[in-house]
């Protein structure tokens, strides 16, 4: 009996120890899934002044906080995932934002500006990967009724729904503003220019033009007028220095019989020097050749000239970096950016006349990017 009367007692603690860990568990399941709702409320989400004083008085003028209908979209209804595994794979990832709140990464106007682009681009790289998910908890092409918005909005929806477009793909700045996405490549080339001015060349250097460049048929004064000009990433061979000039080699192909434009290589209208009909025709021809494609015949020639120094750099990276940096800022905003050898160098023209005018890009960054698309195009790369 006394045997028997062991045996239940220990079956009776081992219940207990079983009732008590399920009573915890219970407890703390629903202790960490309350601090977990907690974190997603909008009084947690502007608790510290960074996002109060930013991004939440921003939201508070857009539709999503105050509109026809009522209905509030909230911090987490746009940032955090509905779905349990995503929701906790996001706070963890989340966390990391603690260490930058206890360091002060964004803990004043200035910061934070400086650092909104690459914040927004964060997140709107994260919404592209999981198909706007926030977004479509509440918006759906299958919800829609066309006939009930404005001709132009059916029009572009149903235009995004057949090109297999994602909700970010067009709808950014909807609920904060909208970053400067050339302040980050502006202050890149502006490193790029000082170089440029600090680096001296001397006769057999080989350098890249940083710009746009004036070019000169004899050496240039205050005040000369121009005879043509070199495109950024022109490749030159420096023949002579005289004090703020340099005179240079360039080498480069016509199209025909016109002498006035030069291109990086035959049948590519990868334009690198414009030239006065007067300097033009002092060009050396080297050889000849005929585009098989267009039956049109190229030539080679050799040029010689002058520019002012100040203007280059010695090597093509950093100018290729510094492209890259203002393609992925600026057309990346109503799309996935396409690699540069999807489309070959002379199809590259039409496609920047089309999208130039929806970027911020001035004309010379214009002009940059469309030869950094072309020169690593898939017909291109040199």
């Amino acid at each position: 009996m006394r045997w028997g009367w062991k045996t239940a007692g220990g079956f009776g603690a081992l219940a207990l120890v079983g009732l008590v860990g399920v009573v915890v568990g219970v407890v703390g399941w629903g202790g960490f899934n309350t601090a977990m709702e907690a974190t997603n409320s909008m009084e947690f989400c502007v608790s510290c002044h960074a996002m109060r004083d930013n991004v939440y008085v921003e939201y508070k003028t857009s539709p999503h906080y105050r509109n026809a209908s009522g209905v509030r979209a909230t911090c987490a209804d746009c940032h955090v995932p509905r779905d349990w595994t995503h929701k906790v794979i996001r706070k963890v990832q989340a966390s990391g934002e603690l260490y930058h709140w206890l360091i002060g990464s964004i803990d004043s106007k200035e910061k934070f500006e400086a650092k909104r682009h690459t914040l927004a681009r964060r997140e709107w790289d994260r919404m592209r990967a999981t198909d706007s998910q926030e977004c479509r908890n509440c918006h759906s092409f299958g919800a829609m009724d066309f006939h009930k918005q404005t001709p132009k909005a059916a029009s572009a929806m149903e235009g995004a729904e057949k090109a297999g477009k994602t909700c970010i793909d067009c709808h950014k700045g909807i609920a904060h503003s909208f970053p400067d996405v050339t302040a980050g490549h502006r202050q890149l080339f502006a490193g790029l220019s000082d170089q440029a001015k600090a680096l001296a060349l001397k006769p057999g250097d080989t350098a890249y033009a940083l710009t746009s460049l004036a070019l000169y048929g004899a050496p240039p004064t205050s005040g000369s007028a121009g005879d043509g000009e070199i495109a950024a990433a022109t490749p030159v061979k420096v023949l002579a220095t005289e004090g703020g000039a340099l005179k240079v080699e360039i080498t480069g192909w016509q199209r025909g019989s016109s002498t006035q434009t030069l291109y990086a290589r035959p049948g590519k209208r990868i334009t690198t020097v414009k030239l006065s009909a007067a300097v033009g025709s002092q060009a050396a021809a080297l050889r000849s050749v005929t585009d098989p494609e267009t039956e049109q015949e190229w030539t080679e020639i050799r040029l010689t000239a002058w520019t002012g120094a100040g203007g280059y750099v010695a090597t093509l990276g950093a100018l290729w970096d510094y492209g890259a940096r203002v393609y992925d800022a600026n057309c990346s905003l109503c799309h996935a950016l396409h690699p540069p050898a999807d489309f070959d160098a002379n199809a590259w023209i039409g496609k920047m006349n089309a999208m130039k005018r929806l970027t911020r890009l001035d004309e010379e960054e214009g002009r940059l990017l469309l030869i950094y698309l072309q020169s690593h195009a898939k017909d291109g790369a040199r």
